[in-house]
């Protein structure tokens, strides 16, 4: 490790690093510094201390233990840093360090960290809030381009100070993903195999500022931008939602940091969500627009600076001494099932009828797995229907079965290292444990428990997945523990690329080339990221076979045209197999409620988020054999030669020889 000694100021700190850092040097005035970064040897555990995830980290107040493997281990105290190469580059070493292990230092002096960008402007500092792949370091970028100062890039620190909460300044750089920035720009790599790049900032504001406003970056499938004004009493969730690795402030003592910042925040901060259309290419210059328009418009006011709100560098931080503030009733549960478990439905529950028993059921997670546009979907909105059993359909845009288990911010927060940050190879290590943890905080009891968990407590989650069964090395990418089975959906692939071709806009000469590519993804690109883990898919026949030929995880396999024939036995035994209490009356309504002409119409009339934009629509026919009028016979062909025996094997291939031979 290359070990230079530097002096920099971040967060009102002066820091001085043995490990060479990616930014400008900025010391501060003369003296001792108050955090210390060195190499060293670093405990192989902190005994007593609260295990998070296994060989990831540990905590204890005062003190916490990070270990990235094939990379390094961080021992963190609230003045010392120390770091342990295990293997890994000096960029390798340099990322884990200004994340979870710079994040948790700054916790334990008493800093609330966001997972934020912040920049200044007039009005006081803006924080983008957002999960991974949200666009925050890119919007940041766009406005810094306008003439804007950066206060800091992916971790913000926030204070608080006479009534106010300040955001303090990081460090004068930002990470920004190869399709934000020309060639010319992508010079110094975050990681080696990672097209993500330092890019120094041109502006960069050096004080603390007063936070007046933040946005929430969300996306939905229309083409249009939405700015919408929340209301104040969100804003405790929804900064406890961002915060930084919130499973350690509990740990490390500073849950009354988060309650006195957060009443700060509530009382004196705009929320603001911000919906941008979710295709790709992300347009930050746009969204960039609409945040200064609203500042301009709404927040802009004179502010005179809070007096004594901005000590000077090395100044103990509020919080160090941990003082105690008394807990509040409807204080948010600080346990990760309070921010990871999905509000699966909304709307009051419906009463128990007196009759109905509730089915031995465990909890865990029924995966609902399939190849894309198989009908996974469909599945899930008639397994809404069925929970909620109201007297209307449940909203398309509530669906249960969301990808929790692909989503990036619950990685995140569960495994403690940032996703975005991880190799392929890394990721893939960690995904079963990370799929097992999520299962046990989805089954974790909270008190704000949504409506489904309160009709059905003991009932299984369900979590829909696109992904490949293996790795490309053979290794499962999901865990038996916490898995209650796996609802498999098999579809007639000459189905399934009319209605991929559709849902992507694409040429179906194209779909029967990804359809056939063992490197197939549904996020193939390594120039952003989204919202999402990457879903590598492999062949359809691979995908398929993988999945069903396993014999880890306990699978019940159904086929797509066999629900449509016969959707009251077909439903039935997956309602069976996923452990409900069976109800005949009760199914045949939810399959009312989830027919197709349903689905449309609620899709026309308030649109459906998990939409291709570029798609007129999600819910299309609903039906099987339209390839017969939509493929030519050498796209036929192509599939027959592709994946002929898995079709075999689920009975598609002689309806298509038989149209090859007509």
């Amino acid at each position: 490790m290359t070990a230079t000694t530097s002096d920099y100021v971040a967060y009102r700190l002066r820091w001085r690093s043995s490990v060479t850092l990616p930014f400008a040097a900025s010391p501060g005035p003369a003296g001792e510094p108050d955090v210390t970064v060195r190499p060293g040897e670093t405990p192989e555990s902190l005994p007593g201390a609260a295990r998070g995830t296994p060989h990831v980290f540990e905590a204890a107040p005062g003190a916490a233990l990070l270990h990235v493997a094939g990379v390094a281990r961080y021992f963190v105290t609230p003045r010392e840093i120390v770091v342990e190469p295990r293997g890994g580059s000096d960029e390798d070493v340099v990322t884990f360090l200004v994340g979870p292990a710079l994040a948790a230092l700054l916790q334990m002096r008493g800093v609330l960290t966001l997972h934020a960008a912040a920049v200044e402007m007039d009005a006081g500092a803006v924080l983008l809030l957002g999960g991974s792949g949200a666009g925050k370091s890119a919007l940041a970028a766009a406005l810094v381009e306008r003439g804007h100062a950066l206060l800091a890039d992916d971790v913000t620190g926030l204070a608080p100070a006479a009534g106010d909460v300040l955001a303090l300044p990081a460090f004068p750089c930002m990470r920004l993903w190869a399709d934000a920035l020309p060639a010319a720009d992508r010079r110094q790599r975050v990681r080696p195999n990672l097209e993500q790049y330092w890019k120094p900032a041109a502006r960069f504001a050096a004080a603390p500022r007063p936070v007046c406003a933040a946005f929430v970056l969300e996306s939905h499938d229309r083409a249009d931008f939405d700015v919408e004004p929340m209301p104040s009493s969100q804003a405790f969730r929804g900064m406890r939602r961002y915060t930084y690795r919130k499973r350690l402030l509990d740990v490390l003592g500073q849950r009354s940091t988060q309650y006195r910042i957060g009443m700060a925040f509530a009382r004196g901060v705009s929320l603001v969500r911000v919906r941008r259309p979710s295709d790709h290419p992300f347009r930050p210059a746009e969204l960039a627009d609409r945040i200064e328009a609203h500042v301009r418009s709404v927040l802009l006011r004179a502010r005179s600076p809070v007096e004594g709100s901005a000590p000077g560098v090395g100044t103990d931080l509020p919080g160090d001494a941990n003082p105690a503030v008394p807990k509040t009733a409807g204080l948010p549960s600080a346990s990760p099932a309070a921010s990871l478990r999905p509000a699966v439905l909304s709307g009051r529950a419906p009463e128990r009828r007196p009759a109905e028993r509730q089915a031995p059921s465990r909890p865990g997670i029924v995966w609902i797995a399939s190849y894309p546009k198989s009908g996974s979907t469909w599945m899930r909105a008639m397994l809404t229907n069925y929970l909620q059993d109201n007297g209307e359909p449940a909203s398309i845009n509530a669906l249960a079965g969301l990808r929790t288990a692909s989503s990036r911010d619950n990685f995140d927060e569960l495994i403690g290292l940032d996703s975005a940050d991880l190799r392929p190879d890394e990721l893939a290590r960690y995904l079963p444990r990370f799929r097992a943890l999520l299962a046990q905080s989805l089954s974790a009891p909270r008190p704000d428990d949504c409506a489904i968990d309160r009709i059905r407590p003991h009932a299984p989650h369900f979590a829909k997945v696109h992904e490949a069964y293996r790795d490309p090395l053979g290794g499962a990418r999901f865990s038996r523990i916490g898995t209650v089975g796996v609802i498999y959906l098999v579809r007639n692939p000459l189905d399934v690329a009319v209605s991929y071709a559709h849902h992507l806009q694409w040429p179906i000469d194209r779909i029967l080339r990804m359809m056939n590519n063992p490197a197939a993804s549904e996020t193939s690109s390594t120039s952003w990221i989204g919202p999402l883990l990457p879903s590598p898919l492999t062949t359809w026949s691979g995908h398929v076979s993988g999945w069903l030929d396993q014999t880890d995880l306990r699978t019940h396999a159904v086929r797509y045209e066999d629900l449509l024939a016969d959707p009251l036995s077909g439903f039935g035994a997956i309602v069976r197999f996923a452990g409900l209490e069976w109800d005949a009356a009760r199914l045949d309504r939810a399959i009312g409620h989830a027919a197709f002409p349903r689905l449309r119409a609620q899709e026309a009339e308030s649109g459906f988020r998990e939409r291709q934009p570029t798609a007129p629509s999600f819910f299309r026919a609903g039906v099987a054999g339209s390839w017969r009028t939509a493929l030519t016979r050498e796209q036929v062909q192509a599939l027959v030669d592709d994946h002929g025996p898995v079709m075999a094997r689920h009975g598609y291939l002689r309806e298509a020889e038989a149209f090859l031979g007509g």
